[in-house]
């Protein structure tokens, strides 16, 4: 049994890991059942440049949640020593969160500052409304992926 005595900044950690993906999940829950669906009431020129807005605030934000739940999420598996679960049958939960926080770092930090947005605006700028509902698509999509894995991260935590 793992205990707190054995490892004193576990609780930290792990209160740290789960409020970012709170935040994070939350956010893109947000985004996606509340935002984009909104915007469908603003004139078509207005949509995208809206979204951006509302995006470029709540990105920054998002930046900083991935970083801390890679940050706290790598240092837990280290401390515990459950790297020799990854790529396992058993640690396939932690595959499903490593590889989901992998694309988000990479979306983050890498396809939305060098070219998602300025597409955005140049497709959003054509066509507000058929962007937005690709926008949705992608965002439900992603959300999704979320759902499932929180879900069978937690699971799998408890050795479900």
């Amino acid at each position: 049994m793992i205990t707190v005595a054995h490892f004193p900044m576990l609780p930290v950690l792990l209160a740290l890991h789960v409020l970012s993906v709170v935040i994070w999940v939350g956010g893109m829950a947000f985004v996606t059942t509340v935002v984009l669906p909104a915007l469908a009431r603003l004139p078509a020129a207005e949509r995208i440049p809206a979204f951006l807005e509302i995006e470029r605030r709540f990105g920054l934000q998002a930046r900083i949640w991935v970083l801390v739940a890679g940050a706290s999420g790598g240092a837990m598996l280290a401390q515990l020593h459950l790297t020799i679960l990854v790529g396992t049958s058993h640690g396939l939960w932690l595959d499903g969160m490593i590889a989901f926080w992998a694309f988000f770092m990479f979306l983050l930090f890498v396809l939305e500052p060098a070219f998602l947005h300025r597409r955005l605006r140049d497709r959003g700028a054509r066509d507000g409304e058929a962007t937005r509902r690709l926008l949705l698509r992608g965002h439900a999509l992603l959300l999704a992926i979320a759902i499932l894995v929180v879900v069978t991260a937690v699971l799998g935590a408890q050795g479900v």
